[in-house]
């Protein structure tokens, strides 16, 4: 295994990594998402939706979890504390922006 910023990279086809090392990971999508956006990280991580600006940055936090770190929408979805329906929105959502500005 590599490692990376602290963070154990698993090879593809090994066991899914413990939930800890998923928050971890999540954590650290999300700080660096707060960061690049300018929301603050309590907002992007609050219970309830907050601003559209935070709810957009939370989506793509957890787009990035995804594609990034290869969690199902389930691990997803239980890491950020959302329905896995709210999960697949943001998953749609950013897949949705992706392809309309690839264009360029």
């Amino acid at each position: 295994m590599m490692k990376s910023a602290a963070i154990e990279i698993m090879p593809p086809g090994e066991a899914a990594p413990p939930a800890s090392m998923m928050r971890e990971r999540a954590w650290l999508v999300q700080a660096t998402v707060a960061h690049v956006t300018g929301v603050a990280f309590k907002d992007l991580c609050a219970s309830t939706r907050k601003r559209p600006k935070a709810a957009f940055a939370r989506q793509i936090a957890m787009y990035l979890c995804h594609v990034v770190f290869e969690m199902s929408l389930s691990q997803v979805a239980r890491t950020f504390g959302r329905d896995p329906s709210t999960v697949a929105h943001a998953f749609r959502r950013i897949e949705e922006l992706r392809a309309k500005y690839a264009k360029f």
